[in-house]
């Protein structure tokens, strides 16, 4: 599948349509309201794109135990999962994507320090294009491990507290319980449409090479898929 940066859907770019859904892929359910979370879009909006989304083929009404309503939860297609592994024609110049890490490693230090978030980011890699030596490069795909901020206080606790304040409608339990995450990598990508945050396993699962960016031992030291384990 070949597409521009610049096509959307029901008025969100592509490339963000693609990156959410990469986070759903695996046979997870779509909830309306992970879209108005995770997109960051008003409720009603979010409705308009799982139906584009749903019309476009990406997306398809998936039924749960409890749940008579189908519409309630979508499930990845074969087309979304081929959206998920495009790469975008428009590249960006090693400079820009540079940038963008630099201003990615700066936000960290904002996120650590907020107490009220349930976790921390604890390490980010750099894998696919950016950590080759191309000079132009397409996504800035990141690994990324977070740690719980309070390690001695009881998970669910702390992520359904953090759900609640939020002030986000969750429609189900797993939601809520995942909100915590979501909302550290929202905060991490900054809404940049090149950063493409995925499993924290990823690269030993492609086996392939990484650039840790934070902590930073040795800036840019490239390290091979049989050092990246840890």
């Amino acid at each position: 599948m070949q597409v521009s940066s610049d096509d959307t859907l029901a008025g969100v770019a592509l490339i963000d349509i693609r990156n959410f859904l990469r986070r759903y892929r695996k046979r997870r359910g779509i909830g309306i309201s992970n879209i108005e979370s995770e997109l960051a879009v008003p409720h009603s909006q979010a409705e308009l794109i799982a139906k584009a989304m749903a019309e476009a083929g990406l997306i398809e009404p998936r039924r749960e135990a409890g749940n008579d309503d189908p519409t309630r939860h979508y499930s990845v297609t074969a087309s979304g999962r081929r959206l998920c592994a495009t790469r975008f024609v428009k590249r960006i110049t090693r400079a820009k994507a540079d940038a963008l890490v630099k201003q990615m490693l700066e936000r960290i230090t904002s996120i650590n320090a907020r107490d009220e978030l349930v976790y921390r980011v604890r390490r980010v890699r750099a894998f696919g294009s950016y950590a080759s030596e191309a000079s132009e490069v397409g996504d800035i795909d990141l690994a990324v491990d977070l740690e719980l901020r309070y390690p001695d206080k009881d998970k669910i606790e702390q992520l359904l507290a953090r759900a609640e304040t939020s002030g986000k409608r969750f429609s189900s339990y797993i939601d809520q319980l995942s909100y915590g995450q979501e909302e550290v990598h929202q905060l991490l990508k900054g809404r940049s449409p090149y950063l493409a945050i995925e499993g924290s396993d990823c690269p030993e699962k492609f086996g392939v090479a990484t650039i840790q960016l934070f902590p930073d031992p040795q800036k840019g030291q490239l390290e091979h898929p049989s050092r990246t384990q840890g």
